[in-house]
């Protein structure tokens, strides 16, 4: 456990920039933002990672503060991420709600002040319902409604899409303190200054249960009463709770909702109850509601944190004087293993914890796989709503309001020339806030519901660029400029078309002129339009006559490259209805629009990288581009294309037809010959169940990857011309491998994990069952790695396995392995066949590393003493290493 206090992490007020009290605290779903609430009116988010990096915090390149939102006029009391990560939530004691987007086109100086925003967070909407201070809030957990909650003694329900006002709850008899949702969905909980905690049905918002038996010598004097459920749905933890003369948090039982179990340790008011967002489970155990347990933290006016398990009787953490005033929120990562907390004396804290202090945390699909467990399906159906393409929706990023919520028009100052700048939503350049509207160009159609998403998990570094980049995208489609038309002097040449002007882009060097979409589409939604034109045709192969579900023209496509140095790199294909009219695609790389180019037919699918970007039609056609616009191959294929996935400098193709292709777009030749998957899809005979691919993807090396619903993994070995399988779910029964270090097939294992269908079944008695499958697990993940191209992933696997058969007595299969590793003793006069290396590492080198695990075991060390002799041997030889 590490336990950090920036001192940077501050508001503050007056001209001596006094610190004051930081009320509210919320850490990002990605975990790479932090959203703080202060008395100076002031909303904040900062980065996280100089505050859980001490090395990354001396980096002058790494920003701290992100952000600073000052729309509020009174202290800001509560701040909530939405569970998708595109909202933030902010309540006030100015009665006001406020709804924060990301603006991709932000930064800059704060209007009156010398604060310089890294990122800007522009005030979507406002929502006016209150009458009074605006004390809590709490996202439901599909983020389809917000609850509110204030001193005027009611709670406000409101929809997490339009934010229209859906209910007013006023049953509460004294200041409203604290809310919180059922994760499972039934129930909303509220806590109030009239000692009690009332849950409400979301059915018919009938009030269900009030307890207060717990509360009934509770002080009033305290801010809040932040109460929290926890993520398995068992209980509530209320704070602010008496036991005789004890200061407690209360625990309520969702079955019966009894109050008889209390946490004690504080030696004043608890102030706020915060569960960690994962489940734990007992190791060998199956998940369910029956083992699930959960963490809790509580923060008090002793100026102390606790964390407890419900398990257990004693808190697992205790620290004692954390601040030097009174503890006002805490909130915990998505990943679980760390806890921040803000206090009324002006600072906040950060407690890391280790994996291996939480070994028996569980990942999300255990937390849904017990929520299924309530088998609980509401009876109101929440439709989200497209996104309008009116002006006035434009303004704050959704359709016309029918509340009395009104919009913000926030203030920017003008940054002298006004620069020309690109959507990345649609790729047309616009001028800058000065500039005039009949410059600016249409947006483009956004999808349905382009904040809708999942619940996020927690960024690891890998990913985390991955979320901001899906962030600024979603931004755009809710901040493009407004409907205003375009320049009608926008010239033509040729086939591609070359905007006149320049831009004010960032230095690059010398680079020609950009290009510019002529004839803006309207905007609408993302829609099929139609079936394609051209029917598909089988190759000829003889195979069944099952395909690939048949693809649909949508009105428009769009692909990201993603990975390190590839921000920005976008493309977009815009369809029309007409099978004869014009078909654009753009391409965007630096956040600037590059070039278009026109298809000749509709596009069923595209994808782009830094080295490539590709294009595939309904006539069969596959078209590939060099990011400067060269079209560099223009194949037509034997059937219509189902999918295509790009990665680094390979192009997977995927037929209706089952064949696969993987072709090297920079030397412009095929990995290998067409290979199918229809045996993979379509097992057996027809009365056989068939399987729909999951996942698609290529790696770096042209190996392709494909997950089947089944689930299984197979990746295409070429000096087989064979599909392997390098990834499938344990049998029933027995305990799966941990998990191996990240990387290609960790991803593999993960996604076909998920997919597993959740079995019962109690294990088998069959001789050996268990160690043939674990063995059988190791060598297939280890002859996935060399497919796969992955050397920390193989060296993982090898050396667990040599560890599993020396703990297991199975010396045959290690004396197997190094022979192979080792090779020939002796000089030969011809081939063996025996490669030195794999994966570009010397593989004796390798044999080494695995006769010093294998030496560890104690039915392994003999065998290890003999082959160590072996390789005494050849070094005394002279044989090359």
């Amino acid at each position: 456990m590490k336990v950090t206090k920036p001192n940077w992490v501050e508001h503050t007020v007056g001209e001596k920039k006094a610190k004051t009290a930081i009320y509210s605290i919320s850490v990002h779903p990605d975990g790479t933002r932090l959203a703080t609430g202060g008395l100076d009116h002031k909303v904040k988010i900062w980065s996280t990672l100089p505050i859980l990096d001490m090395e990354a915090e001396k980096e002058e390149e790494n920003p701290k503060l992100l952000c600073t939102m000052s729309s509020h006029t009174g202290s800001v009391l509560s701040v909530r991420w939405a569970h998708h990560g595109r909202f933030l939530a902010t309540g006030s004691d100015d009665q006001v709600i406020m709804i924060w987007g990301l603006d991709p086109d932000g930064g800059g100086r704060l209007w009156g002040s010398d604060e310089v925003n890294v990122e800007n967070w522009k005030a979507l909407t406002r929502l006016v319902g209150h009458v009074a201070d605006v004390v809590d809030l709490a996202w439901s957990r599909d983020d389809t409604m917000l609850a509110s909650v204030g001193l005027d003694s009611t709670v406000w329900i409101w929809d997490g899409l339009t934010f229209e006002r859906l209910r007013k709850l006023d049953l509460h008899q004294g200041f409203v303190k604290g809310v919180c949702w059922d994760p499972v969905g039934n129930y909303l909980a509220t806590q109030s200054d009239d000692k009690t905690v009332k849950i409400w049905n979301t059915e018919n918002w009938s009030l269900a249960e009030t307890i207060s038996k717990p509360f009934e010598t509770s002080p009033q004097s305290t801010f809040f009463r932040r109460l929290s459920w926890s993520p398995d749905g068992a209980f509530i933890a209320a704070s602010n709770a008496m036991n005789g003369p004890v200061f407690v948090a209360a625990v309520i039982d969702r079955e019966g909702w009894a109050s008889d179990i209390s946490f004690v340790g504080h030696e004043n008011t608890i102030q706020v109850a915060a569960f960690n967002p994962r489940l734990f489970f007992p190791e060998g155990e199956p998940k369910g509601r029956a083992t699930a347990s959960s963490m809790l933290a509580l923060g008090a006016n002793d100026f102390s944190i606790s964390i407890w398990r419900n398990t257990l009787y004693k808190p697992l953490v205790v620290l004692k004087d954390i601040f030097g005033a009174d503890l006002m929120d805490l909130c915990w990562s998505n990943d679980g293993y760390v806890l921040y907390g803000s206090s009324v004396d002006g600072s906040v804290c950060a407690i890391q914890f280790e994996p291996s202090e939480f070994t028996d945390l569980a990942d999300f699909s255990a937390t849904e796989l017990v929520l299924r467990e309530y088998d609980y399906k509401p009876k109101r159906a929440h439709q989200p709503l497209a996104v309008h393409s009116s002006a006035a929706s434009i303004t704050n990023g959704f359709g016309p309001s029918t509340t009395t919520s009104t919009h913000v028009n926030v203030l920017q100052p003008k940054k002298g020339k006004a620069k020309r700048r690109v959507d990345l939503s649609n790729g047309n350049v616009n001028p800058g806030p000065s500039a005039s509207s009949s410059h600016q160009a249409l947006r483009p159609p956004p999808p349905a519901d382009p904040f809708s998403g999942p619940i996020q998990g927690f960024a690891s570094p890998s990913t985390a660029q991955a979320s901001t980049a899906r962030m600024f995208e979603d931004a755009h489609r809710a901040f493009g400029p407004g409907n205003a038309g375009t320049s009608a002097t926008s010239p033509r040449a040729g086939d591609k078309r070359k905007a006149s002007g320049s831009y004010n882009g960032p230095t690059r060097g010398v680079r020609g002129r950009g290009m510019l979409v002529e004839h803006p589409v309207q905007q609408s939604e993302v829609q099929i339009i139609r079936a394609p034109m051209v029917a598909p045709s089988p190759s000829g192969t003889g195979l069944s006559k099952a395909y690939l579900p048949h693809p649909q023209v949508k009105s428009i496509l769009r692909a990201q490259a993603i990975g390190n140095g590839n921000r920005g790199v976008y493309l977009e294909a815009r369809n029309t209805s007409d099978p004869k009219g014009k078909n654009v695609f753009c391409y965007f790389a630096d956040d600037e629009q590059r070039w278009i180019d026109y298809l000749p037919k509709a596009a069923l699918a595209v994808t782009v990288t830094k080295q490539f970007c590709a294009a595939a039609c309904e006539d069969g056609g596959l078209r590939v581009y060099s990011p400067a616009g060269r079209l560099i191959l223009n194949m037509k294929l034997s059937g219509l294309v189902y999918d295509i996935h790009g990665e680094d400098k390979m192009l997977l193709i995927i037929t209706m037809d089952c064949q696969v292709r993987v072709i090297n777009v920079r030397n412009g030749k095929a990995f290998s010959p067409p290979s199918s998957i229809h045996h993979l899809l379509f097992p057996g005979s027809s009365s056989f169940r068939s399987f729909e691919i999951t996942s698609c993807t290529v790696r770096p090396n042209g190996v392709p990857v494909i997950i089947t619903s089944e689930p299984q993994a197979f990746a295409y070995d070429a000096s087989l011309h064979e599909w392997t399988t390098i990834a499938s779910p344990p049998i029933a029964g027995i305990q799966p491998l941990p998990g191996g270090p990240s990387g290609p097939l960790s991803v593999v294992d993960q996604v076909v994990a998920k997919s597993a269908p959740v079995t019962t079944a109690e294990k088998s008695n069959a001789p050996w069952l268990e160690e043939s499958h674990v063995m059988s697990q190791f060598e297939m993940k280890i002859r996935a790695t060399v497919l796969l191209d992955s050397k920390e992933e193989h060296r993982h696997w090898l050396l667990g396995y040599m560890k599993y058969l020396g703990d297991e007595n199975f010396v045959e299969r290690a004396e197997e392995v190094m022979r192979d590793l080792i090779g020939p003793v002796y000089h030969q006069l011809k081939p063996t066949g025996w490669e030195p290396k794999l994966l570009d590492v010397d593989k004796r080198e390798i044999a080494v590393e695995a006769l010093d695990v294998l030496s560890k075991t104690l039915q392994g060390k003999n065998v290890a003493s003999v082959w160590y002799d072996v390789l005494d041997k050849i070094k005394a030889d002279g044989a090359s290493w």
